[in-house]
């Protein structure tokens, strides 16, 4: 393994860590495939013949994941993510204004069948989820017409962040996927502006996880480990 390869290892629990993934890396992949998950396999082979990383990041987001060398620590762990025990916080640089203050939003989500894709759909939907985050304004960039803002989000759905901020017509930096996007409110044809960025910010979103909080497994104690993002601090 190359130094450049090497995971960061932010929070070390004995019994699991917290560490960085980079913006570009799967979280997890197929056998054979580069991952978060394989890189800290060979990384950490002679520390412990169990890993599992409890939670994903998409593969373009970048910041803090919880990962378990023990059976018992990774089911604990994925009960306080089931119960919604764990507390997250993004960072993440949008399009336009964002409103100052504190916002909610609730929407209700879905996976589009056979693709890798969350919409929109009606309360009464079969396959509607209940999605809510609160927003708070870090700062606006008028010159850019750009936002920085806070994400903390209650619910785990696919894509939420993405999609929540683009139906609202504040598309994260970067995410073509969601430029446009349809919904109950129609369709939002803000596009993603790239002007101003680096050639390697151009290839992945403003989106990243600065902070994440649960409680230890074995001790019981709450722990917050922070992932500062510079990067995005440094745009807007």
């Amino acid at each position: 393994m190359t130094i450049a390869d090497k995971v960061n290892v932010l929070w070390d629990g004995e019994s699991m860590l917290a560490v960085e993934k980079s913006a570009g890396l799967s979280t997890q992949a197929p056998p054979g495939a580069e991952s978060l998950e394989s890189r800290l396999r060979t990384q950490l082979s002679d520390r412990s013949d169990y890993l599992a990383v409890v939670h994903r990041l998409d593969r373009p987001v970048s910041g803090v994941v919880l990962v378990a060398l023990r059976k018992r620590v990774a089911h604990l762990l994925s009960q306080q993510f089931a119960t919604r025990k764990v507390e997250k916080q993004y960072l993440a640089v949008v399009s336009g204004e964002i409103e100052p203050g504190e916002q909610r939003w609730t929407d209700y989500l879905r996976k589009v069948p056979d693709h890798a894709h969350a919409e929109r759909v009606a309360e009464d939907h079969p396959d509607a989820k209940y999605a809510e985050t609160r927003v708070q304004l870090v700062r606006y960039n008028a010159a850019q017409d750009r936002s920085l803002v806070r994400l903390f989000p209650s619910t785990g759905r696919m894509h939420q962040l993405r999609v929540q901020s683009a139906l609202r017509g504040h598309p994260i930096l970067g995410d073509s996927r969601y430029g446009r996007v349809h919904g109950q409110g129609g369709e939002s044809d803000v596009i993603p502006s790239s002007q101003g960025l680096s050639a390697p910010q151009q290839t992945r979103i403003m989106l990243h996880a600065e902070s994440i909080t649960f409680h230890h497994p074995k001790s019981g104690v709450r722990v917050t480990v922070q992932c500062p993002a510079d990067e995005l601090q440094q745009i807007v």
